[in-house]
């Protein structure tokens, strides 16, 4: 989905980047909520397949692992029985814990599966799949109402389906990814990038051209 397709404002809620010479990224506090039009483009085909992320190595500390294993099969069959497609991306990710091992997040995230979608005051439904550890933000895949298309949105807001019949407080929710496995993209060399920057691991070789692209003022 293309952010102007979208009904959400688009924005990227992620940690600040001022100490590595990135200035629309300030530190803000733990998270900032940042122009989504100053990122650069992510450094990797994305063919729906996860290729990118199959050959990284596992993480030890701070994985993202969560419930995947234990929700996984509940959330299908209720997308199943709502008719709500999960992306091919998503659906492998969320199979496969050595996958969710490779990616792992410097605020503590971590996989929060909700068992079913949510309906979406206006059309579409929320699949919640992140949560900050503090319960600051959480991300969820938007599928629209037709199911031809996706994104990934991000909330302060806590939808779930066991609480809500339909999501409706939205002013928060932003755009975030234009598909999940553009988001989960993002997410892992961001969090990488981080990592690195405090000296608990190798930058990764697309790390610098990111950041380069990110230090320019246009975004490029």
């Amino acid at each position: 989905m293309r952010p102007q397709d979208a009904p959400f404002r688009p924005h990227w809620w992620a940690t600040g980047m001022s100490e590595l010479g990135v200035e629309a990224r300030p530190d803000v506090g733990t998270y900032g909520r940042y122009e989504f039009a100053d990122l650069p483009p992510v450094p990797f085909a994305l063919d729906g397949d996860l290729s990118w992320l199959e050959p990284l190595p596992s993480q030890e500390e701070w994985p993202i692992t969560g419930n995947a294993a234990a929700e996984f099969g509940a959330l299908q069959a209720a997308c199943g029985r709502t008719g709500t497609p999960l992306p091919a991306a998503f659906a492998k990710f969320m199979a496969d814990e050595a996958l969710q091992g490779k990616v792992r997040s410097s605020t503590g995230c971590f996989i929060d599966l909700d068992r079913a979608p949510v309906r979406v005051e206006g059309g579409g439904r929320f699949v919640r799949f992140l949560a900050d550890q503090q319960g600051c933000l959480f991300w969820y895949l938007y599928v629209t109402e037709d199911g031809a298309d996706h994104a990934v949105v991000c909330s302060p807001e806590y939808f779930d389906s066991e609480e809500h019949d339909v999501a409706r407080d939205l002013g928060e929710v932003s755009f975030s990814a234009e598909s999940f496995e553009a988001f989960l993209c993002r997410y892992w060399l961001e969090n990488e990038i981080w990592f690195a920057s405090v000296g608990d691991g190798e930058m990764p070789d697309v790390g610098a051209e990111y950041l380069e692209r990110y230090r320019e003022p246009d975004g490029a």
